[in-house]
């Protein structure tokens, strides 16, 4: 345990304040056991986006036994849930991801995610009642492909959160991580086949447009702004050497470091598609993603705040320079352009392994990893006291929320359900 817990700030009691934090803290700890099954359970099972059957169970049982009123299923997603403690006047809701990806797992450590948001709701459960809390748990599946938390924040299960929160394993800790705005297409391209020796000059090659489009993308990267990432696969683009291909198909993704930014680049990318198309004679579909993903807004004064409880657990934040380096996406960031929100990284291995790789899978079942979910755990739930008990802060995000218009960021709130995944 810490020898100082106290995180002192305008408007809060430090003595008040050590006494919640001194018992959240020995509730995570003493209940080591259970948060590590949690995650130790989701890593041995990982399931893709829409598909955490298991995952999700095992969250929602946890939280029912632990006094939380359960829904699951909830905004019509089969592998989403809401759980609730407490009837204060200041909500905060705390993310828990579970899904995985295919062939590597929980190469991104959503395990631990799960784990750290359930222990920190049920430490604050005990506390809700001092703190005039209402403590939520979103079960928010389908990160890693389908935006399910935006699916979920336009059906309504971010409108009364006033506070959102959770942890997510890195190489790094970072209390407020560059984490940039993205989106994907796919792409199709229709040609004529052929036989490729007797008569080629009938084709046209569908593979080599997607070949001129990959081309054509590597030289305009050396034009793009600073930080913008592009990246792809072709699914498919033949079946054997002697046919030419009639159809080649494949996904690609583009980054940047604000949404802005992101349709500027995205129109000069799908260009290059076109151009291929033309340049082939095959014809192309391009079909975006109707859910682009902005940038994450870390609230700064609460990010700052966990860096400090995470300090005093003895985390260190001596690299974020480096760590500025290594950038993300994520669907949270449609959450926090409409609701404070902070999204830190916790560290679980050492800055030569990185996310979506095996080791990284290896990392989130180790000794490092199971750690994490103890200190994230630990410094959500220190962040969500000081927050309650500074009057500034709790006011500032109170009053934001009677004051902020009900529009999402980006294209504007879809108040209607859409289509299911």
């Amino acid at each position: 345990m810490a020898a100082d817990i106290t995180t002192t700030a305008a408007g809060s009691s430090g003595e008040a304040t050590a006494g919640t934090k001194t018992i959240t803290e020995r509730y995570v700890r003493a209940s080591r056991d259970l948060w590590l099954r949690l995650s130790h359970a989701i890593h041995a099972q990982p399931e893709l986006a829409f598909q955490e059957v298991e995952s999700s169970a095992l969250v929602a049982e946890t939280l029912v036994a632990q006094g939380f009123d359960v829904r699951k299923p909830a905004y019509e997603l089969e592998t989403a849930l809401s759980a609730r403690a407490g009837s204060g006047t200041l909500h905060v809701a705390l993310c828990a991801e579970y899904d995985a990806l295919p062939e590597i797992g929980h190469a991104c450590g959503h395990n631990i995610i799960a784990a750290a948001s359930v222990a920190a709701a049920c430490a604050l459960r005990e506390v809700a009642n001092d703190l005039d809390l209402t403590v939520e748990v979103l079960g928010t599946p389908a990160e890693e492909d389908g935006a399910g938390k935006v699916i979920l924040l336009e059906r309504g299960a971010f409108d009364e959160p006033h506070l959102v929160l959770m942890a997510h394993p890195s190489p790094f800790d970072d209390p407020a991580p560059p984490l940039i705005a993205a989106t994907h297409f796919t792409f199709e391209f229709i040609g004529k086949g052929s036989h490729a020796a007797a008569a080629a000059d009938l084709a046209l090659n569908a593979a080599d447009a997607a070949n001129l489009a990959q081309v054509g993308i590597a030289l305009l990267r050396q034009q793009l702004p600073e930080g913008v990432r592009i990246h792809g696969i072709v699914t498919e683009a033949g079946s054997a050497p002697n046919i030419i291909p009639a159809l080649s198909r494949g996904k690609y993704a583009v980054r940047a470091p604000a949404k802005a930014v992101l349709d500027q680049v995205l129109d000069r990318v799908e260009a290059c598609f076109r151009g291929a198309a033309v340049s082939t004679g095959c014809e192309v579909v391009l079909r975006r993603n109707p859910r682009p993903l902005p940038e994450v807004r870390h609230d700064t004064e609460i990010a700052s705040i966990y860096q400090r409880n995470a300090e005093h657990l003895g985390r260190r934040f001596c690299n974020l320079e480096h760590a500025s380096r290594f950038t993300a996406s994520t669907d949270f960031g449609a959450i926090s352009q409409l609701v404070p929100s902070i999204h830190p990284h916790i560290s679980i291995c050492s800055p030569d392994v990185a996310n979506h790789q095996p080791a990284f899978t290896a990392a989130s079942r180790s000794r490092r990893g199971d750690d994490a979910v103890v200190d994230a755990a630990i410094g959500l739930a220190w962040t969500v006291i000081d927050v309650a008990q500074n009057t500034d802060i709790r006011s500032r995000l109170e009053e934001r929320k009677h004051s902020a218009p009900n529009s999402a960021p980006g294209d504007g709130r879809h108040r209607h359900a859409p289509e299911m995944p």
